[in-house]
């Protein structure tokens, strides 16, 4: 009677497949498969293996993110989807997939506001990234449909991202990033911010 192969889960750095997420987080490759790393890298290299997107764009093994065991091909695919959901939290762009949502805080003035606090701030959650998101409000973007994109508080009063009050935290849905920017917001409000935005 012949044993099942076993499969590794394996994950390859990768050349700018596709844009980052985060600048400072590679692309990455996580993948089931029955060889070492350093022979699926090798192979995808002289384009003998699939994906054919990662051929000839392997710069290294990553088995500092991999798991160190070997599974039954059921085990390793489910490996596998939580790992590739544990790195794309940390903003590794993993697979090709780009989609990601991130909570950002953007200072705004008012001279006529009496009494700021520690300072007066927007709290927001995008899909784009947080320098591309304030200059949608700052131009007073509209969509394709004419909807408005842009925060009439910050068109009328924004100056820059705070990064200072932002985190590099990543997450996987819009609904994950809203709970995100409200819980932000609250945090703010009572550290003595005055907020807007945090719906």
């Amino acid at each position: 009677m012949t044993s099942e192969p076993t499969y590794r889960v394996v994950v390859l750095e990768l050349t700018n497949v596709v844009s980052r997420i985060r600048t400072d987080r590679p692309n990455l490759y996580v993948g089931v498969t029955t060889r070492t790393a350093q022979q699926l890298a090798d192979g995808l290299n002289r384009g003998d293996y699939k994906p054919v997107w990662a051929r000839q764009n392997v710069t290294r093994t990553r088995d500092d993110l991999a798991p160190q065991q070997t599974f039954t091909h059921q085990y390793a695919k489910q490996h596998r989807d939580e790992l590739i959901k544990e790195l794309r939290t940390k903003g590794y762009t993993v697979n090709r997939t780009t989609d990601a949502y991130r909570t950002y805080v953007i200072n705004l003035d008012n001279p006529n506001l009496n009494d700021p606090g520690k300072g007066y701030v927007y709290v927001g959650q995008t899909s784009k990234t947080p320098e591309q998101r304030l200059q949608e409000h700052l131009n007073g973007t509209r969509s394709s449909k004419g909807h408005n994109l842009a925060s009439r508080k910050v068109l009328k009063c924004g100056t820059q991202l705070n990064y200072d009050l932002m985190t590099k935290r990543i997450y996987l849905t819009q609904q994950q990033a809203l709970k995100a920017e409200r819980r932000l917001a609250e945090r703010l409000r009572q550290q003595g911010y005055t907020v807007e935005g945090g719906h």
